[in-house]
């Protein structure tokens, strides 16, 4: 999905104020295929979609918890980027069907297969749901690797703090035949290891 112009000019004044004051840093862009596809960062910060939106060249439909309803100013401003609202903890059969849709018509989707904020480890256990839509939607999914994020704004703080971030983008998964949802999870679980563990060699070569 081509990105209208609010949302270019968002995502460049935020990439502009995270490459001044964090030093962000994109490598793999080269990775991204032609869309649809999923995007698939580890979850370290609440600051993870913005990075992440800053990072690529694509607009990106994110999958928003319908809890934001309780914030009404803050679900209003989120409305505005056209996300796909799920219910969290549920059986959500339409927010499957939502976000089938959005893939079917060509757009790029985030979902972080954690589902949650991890900062105790450098990536927590991954959900199977992820794995699932791009089986049934045929799409390839593209591993993230955010770092810094969580120095920069770690769970309660409430302003950022000095970090450098990184954002590193792997090669994308296809489905081999015969692969379910649990064997692709585990594929994604060793790219995503893969990418995180070889961010300390990298950046100390930049």
């Amino acid at each position: 999905m081509k990105a209208g112009l609010g949302y270019r000019l968002v995502r460049g004044l935020v990439r502009v104020l995270l490459r001044v004051g964090w030093r962000l840093r994109v490598d793999g862009l080269e990775h991204l295929p032609e869309p649809p596809y999923i995007l698939a960062p580890n979850h370290s910060s609440e600051i993870d979609p913005l990075v992440l939106g800053a990072s690529v060249p694509v607009r990106i439909v994110y999958l928003v918890s319908r809890h934001l309803e309780r914030f009404p100013i803050i679900f209003r401003l989120v409305r505005a980027f056209d996300p796909v609202f799920v219910q969290r903890g549920l059986a959500d059969v339409a927010g499957v069907r939502a976000t089938l849709a959005r893939l079917a018509r060509g757009d790029v989707l985030a979902i972080y297969p954690e589902g949650h904020v991890v900062q105790d480890a450098p990536l927590g256990p991954l959900h199977d749901g992820l794995a699932f839509i791009a089986l049934r939607a045929a799409v390839p999914i593209v591993p993230v690797a955010i770092t810094g994020a969580s120095q920069m704004w770690p769970l309660g703080a409430r302003w950022p703090r000095p970090s450098r971030l990184t954002v590193w983008i792997g090669p994308p998964l296809i489905a081999r035949v015969g692969d379910d949802a649990q064997t692709l999870t585990t594929r994604l679980r060793v790219a995503l290891v893969g990418l995180l563990d070889a961010e300390p060699r990298r950046a100390r070569s930049m």
